[in-house]
């Protein structure tokens, strides 16, 4: 049946294309979906000035992005459909190592770290390099040239805690260097931080702020989370920080995506590539 959803899903996205309506809102992976339109035009501006190897795709953060669970859907797990299967292969899921931006993430590097995720850092951190010898964000873009990333960070600046003003300072200077690039950023929102409602609550406020003030891809997965999960929420964050590894490599049914956190973010990471590529890369 999710095949078949999947399939009559992806007619509709066609026809809406054909009309000329740029928007996923027919595609109801998304709790929290993203009209198309506040982000394409911007970001094929972005796309034009790239000069990489087409798929490469990073995944930018702490902890949360380095931990086996959020990419283990994406490398072997079960459940996918056949667009799914094809962008993956697209993204080099997989391939060649150094292009294989969910390998990068994953990977255990000496210090506590993968190639492109550090736990601990801060986002101020990941612009100056050096946290448990992760390279700066700069040398990383050098060196991997990706066409698109996903950037989650602030949980650790929430711990600190980093103002806001701060933090978001830190965050845009991040995606000014990717947008600089010629590479497209996905933000993310942050889970949930028990004992750090409010702040989290203003960190994800000013992220939402600065996707819609650049025109950036936004995955909201505070409300994602928080909508699948309802007064449940604290069970996806098992230790009040992290997020949990049930069913972590699928199927990706609404209960496994209900509650395993890792799945539901991995799963989402994917779905926003597949959608940044339909409409940045692949539109005319």
């Amino acid at each position: 049946m999710r095949a078949e959803g999947l399939a009559m899903r992806r007619q509709v996205v066609s026809l809406l294309a054909v009309l000329g309506i740029t928007s996923f809102a027919a595609d109801s992976v998304f709790k929290a979906p993203q009209d198309a339109r506040d982000y394409a035009a911007a970001m094929k501006a972005v796309a034009k000035k790239f000069t990489g190897t087409p798929g490469v795709f990073l995944h930018l953060g702490d902890s949360i992005t380095h931990a086996n669970p959020y990419t283990a859907w994406a490398r072997h797990g079960g459940g996918k459909s056949e667009e799914e299967k094809a962008f993956l292969k697209w993204s080099h899921c997989g391939g060649e190592k150094q292009k294989d931006g969910y390998h990068l993430a994953s990977v255990d590097a000496p210090g506590g770290r993968s190639e492109t995720a550090a736990g601990g850092i801060t986002a101020g951190k990941y612009l100056a390099g050096g946290h448990n010898g992760l390279p700066k964000l700069e040398e990383l873009l050098k060196k991997y040239n990706p066409q698109m990333v996903v950037y989650m960070l602030g949980t650790n600046d929430l711990r600190g805690p980093t103002p806001v003003e701060k933090y978001i300072a830190d965050v845009e200077k991040a995606m000014d260097m990717i947008i600089a690039n010629g590479t497209v950023p996905i933000l993310s929102t942050l889970p949930p931080f028990k004992g750090r409602e409010e702040a989290c609550d203003a960190y994800n406020k000013a992220l939402r702020e600065l996707a819609k003030k650049k025109s950036l891809p936004l995955i909201d997965l505070y409300t994602e989370m928080k909508t699948r999960a309802g007064d449940k929420l604290l069970e996806l964050i098992p230790d009040g920080v992290h997020l949990n590894a049930h069913a972590a490599n699928g199927p990706p049914t609404e209960e496994n995506l209900a509650k395993g956190s890792y799945l539901l973010r991995g799963y989402l990471s994917v779905r926003k590539g597949m959608e940044v590529k339909a409409y940045v890369f692949d539109a005319k």
